[in-house]
């Protein structure tokens, strides 16, 4: 019986423990890249900041020069912030970015006529009978909230600074799926080659030193060839074929 009752209790201490030690962030996390990327320093200063858009949130950190290591996303009670911050150290990332959102959350009214039911419930009888009501009542101890979290780490020096991606175009009758000319842009890190030239976010890029672009990865290959090297761009803006010139960085 001693020895159950014993087990019992370091049993509860190792749930417990378990419980304080449980990451939210770190369990829900995914991870972007198969690379598995991080900081370019060693002990990176990690940065937490409140997410405000998402994807407004996105380019910016690809404009100024940082890529998406991966996600957490989950719902639950509250989770301090700091949490994300910890794991976000753990995987070496330059910045996290959280966002939460209460979701199931009673409102005040509706807490106070919950609160006004559970007295007449508990009601001796008394007329007239003052009932204080803290702040702290009016909570919802049971609201939910819905939380996500972005972690970026910092790129080296850009060779071009393009982010692109390939557009597919799905026909609404046929459902049939077909691949857009070119690549478009979705974001040029700031100072870089591609936006010293003037090459802006939703141009579409055609061809690169007369070698069409087929898809992001054949242009990320080609780019990397010819680092060091001047380069003719071939793009489209507003259905207006342009070509520009540029010198490419060397990592």
């Amino acid at each position: 019986m001693q020895f159950k009752l014993i087990f019992i209790i370091l049993n509860l201490f190792s749930m417990l423990a378990f419980a304080e030690e449980t990451n939210l962030f770190q369990e829900n996390y995914l991870t972007q890249s198969t690379t598995k990327f991080h900081s370019l320093q060693k002990k990176p200063d990690t940065k937490i900041y409140a997410g405000m858009n998402k994807e407004k949130d996105k380019i910016r950190m690809l404009e100024d020069g940082y890529d998406l290591m991966g996600t957490s996303a989950f719902q639950g009670p509250f989770t301090e912030p700091n949490q994300a911050l910890k794991h976000a150290q753990s995987i070496e990332a330059d910045v996290v970015l959280v966002y939460d959102r209460k979701i199931n959350e009673m409102t005040r009214p509706e807490r106070l006529r919950q609160l006004h039911a559970e007295m007449k419930k508990n009601s001796t009888g008394e007329k007239n009978s003052v009932i204080e009501v803290s702040e702290a009542d009016l909570q919802d101890k049971n609201s939910k909230f819905d939380f996500y979290a972005t972690y970026w780490a910092k790129l080296p020096q850009p060779i071009l600074g393009l982010h692109v991606i390939k557009l597919i175009k799905t026909n609404s009758e046929t459902k049939e799926k077909k691949e857009e000319v070119g690549l478009k842009v979705v974001a040029v890190i700031k100072d870089s080659p591609a936006f010293k030239s003037g090459i802006q976010k939703g141009d579409v890029i055609l061809v690169l030193n007369d070698v069409n672009t087929e898809s992001p990865e054949e242009f990320s290959k080609s780019v990397f060839k010819q680092q060091g090297s001047k380069v003719k761009i071939k793009y489209l803006r507003d259905d207006e074929e342009k070509v520009v010139f540029t010198e490419l960085n060397r990592r």
